[in-house]
This record gives structure tokens, sequence and C-alpha cells, in this order.
């Protein structure tokens, strides 16, 4: 894990590159939505990963409820400085439902989608490096440094997971795509082991710099293979097959479940409509679909419906609508 000395560190040399001071970083934070109850720089350039035109971001919790996720952005300080105001009770929240036992782990896109954007809030805000804060707010901070950091492995073990299966799906009929769901697989379950090992920087743009720092060349090794995605089918087929092999490696390092639970979900867009002779097109807004028997797929008009199981338990009818993109496709945490 970069510690705080460390951050510190990087935060001081890029300001001071520009005659700059942390305090002056500081004063770059309005009080227009109230006083700051806790401020933090996060980001690349503080775990030592940013790059010269990489921009310092600072989190700031304040008790408003007129900020948006917007943020402003200055360059007062000859770099780029984005300040990011957080509503105090909206990240208490959702720190309390991201590292709760009640929180859901079965998604559907949206809720997989804003279960992602407030990780990364949160792990820029609790793992990043504290600027200022109230006594409370920052011991508020430390006590939850380890369940974000436990949540941001968990959630690169799930996606591992995640885009395994999908490539397995896609493998017979679309094997580019299989390709490519491999690939984000494998350096998904990098990003896992880099996790554990306390690379914490939750930018997936960083990996290689991450398992670099780790000294680790098998790994980096591994991240660059993985990242040679094939342009033809028959390169694709290669590639699945020793990309397979390597993910299949990785994935018993990590422990990861060969059969997790699956939750299925309708794709936005999502409608039926009913052919004849006892079939129905399942589509997406008219423009992409697949045809399978009526009572197969009657159950997908059903407000809310999902399906739930093992992986191996999906239905002939799932993985055909999977593959087509009719399905969103969610794995149960609780189980990787």
């Amino acid at each position: 894990m970069t510690s705080p000395d460390d951050m510190a560190r990087y935060l001081g040399a890029r300001l001071a590159a520009h005659g700059r001071t942390p305090d002056d970083l500081v004063a770059e934070v309005d009080t227009s939505f109230g006083e700051p109850l806790l401020m933090s720089a996060a980001g690349s350039v503080v775990h030592g990963f940013g790059t010269p035109m990489s921009d310092v971001d600072v989190h700031v919790v304040v008790e408003s409820t007129k900020v948006t996720g917007l943020p402003i952005t200055s360059f007062s300080l000859g770099v780029a400085v984005d300040v990011n105001y957080i509503r105090a009770d909206s990240i208490r929240r959702a720190a309390d439902a991201l590292t709760g036992s009640g929180t859901s782990a079965k998604l559907d896109r949206s809720g997989w989608r804003d279960y992602r954007r407030k990780l990364a809030q949160l792990n820029r805000l609790i793992l990043g490096l504290p600027l200022r804060g109230e006594r409370d707010w920052l011991d508020w901070q430390s006590e939850r440094r380890k369940p974000v950091a436990d949540a941001t492995a968990r959630w690169w073990r799930t996606e591992a997971v995640r885009y395994r299966l999908a490539s397995e799906l896609l493998r017979e009929t679309r094997p580019l795509a299989a390709a490519e769901r491999l690939g984000r697989a494998g350096v998904a379950a990098l990003d896992a082991l880099a996790t554990a090992r306390g690379e914490l920087c939750f930018g997936q743009k960083w990996t290689g710099a991450k398992l670099d720092r780790l000294g680790d060349t098998e790994l980096a090794a591994l991240y660059c293979r993985f990242l040679d995605l094939p342009t033809g089918a028959e390169d694709a087929h290669a590639y699945l097959r020793e990309a397979g092999d390597l993910f299949d490696g990785l994935a018993a390092r990590l422990d990861l479940p060969e059969d997790p639970t699956v939750c299925l979900t309708p794709a936005a867009g999502l409608q039926t409509w009913n052919t004849h002779g006892g079939r129905t097109l399942v589509h997406r807004w008219a423009l992409r679909g697949a045809e399978a028997q009526t009572p197969d797929v009657a159950p997908l008009g059903e407000p809310g419906w999902s399906w739930t199981g093992r992986s191996t338990e999906m239905r002939r009818t799932h993985r055909e609508l999977a593959r087509e993109d009719l399905l969103w496709l969610s794995i149960d945490w609780s189980t990787t």
C-alpha cells in the first residue's frame, strides 16, 4: 500500500516542480459550499503514477445539498487541479452500503454502473492523502481504509470472473469478441493480485505501472500478453487457447470459483414480439434481436425479471440471449 508519507512525497514533488506547496493546493478549495469536513488528495499523482500532464485531484466532503459530481478545475498553480465536492450524507451512505453486509451482491446494468462509480469515489477519497479535516471525519476515513481496500480487491476478482464467463459464452460464435473479453478478464485478475499486494489505485490504465512497481516481471509480461489482442478469427482462436491457459493460472492463484453464481437481467431497451409458430423475437429497440420458443422467453416481459443460478445451470436460451447482448450478466460477488 502506498503509505501516506509516500503520497505526501509524490504530491510535494509534483507541486514543487511548479514552485507550489500542499498549502497552495488547499487554498484552491472554495468554501462556497461550506467549510470542508474532510479533504483528500487523490488519483495517479499521489500514488506515484502521474505523468507531467496528469491533473491533481482533490476530494472535499462538505455539509451541502447543492454540490454535483462535476469537478471544478483550476490552473492557477501551473498544474491542473480538479476539486470534487462531495455531500457528507451521500458519502456516508455510500461507504455503509459498499462495505456493509446488507449490500446486494447481484446487480443489473444500472446497479453495476452505480456501484462502480461509488467505489471509485470512495477509493479516491478514503485511500487518498488526507490534507485537512475535522477529527471525527479523519477518524472515519482511517476506519474505512481497510473495508474500502477489501471492496476494491473484491471488485477486480468479480470482474475477472464475469469477463471470463462472458468470453466462454462468446467463444464459438464471436471469437474476436470472446478474445476481447478474455483480455479484460486477464487484466482484472492482474489488478486483483496487485490490489492484494497493496497497489490500491483504482485507475485501470495504471495496471502496468502497478505491476512494474511491484517488481513482478512475470505479471508484467502477462499484462502485455493479455493486451496483445488478435485482429482476425484465426488469430482469435489461438489467443483464446493461450490466454485462457494464462488466465487459468491466475485464477488458481486467486482461488477464483470455477462455477460462480450468476444473475441475468434484461439489457436496456429489451422488448419481446410474438411471431408465428409459438416463437418470440427478443430484441433491443428493434435494432438487435434473437428468436426463441415463446415459453422459454415469456418471463422476460415480466417487470423485475431476473434469473439467478450457477453458471453451469444457465439454460440454452439464456446463453443464446447473452451472446446477442440481450441479457446483462453479473456475478454474485459473495461467491468470489
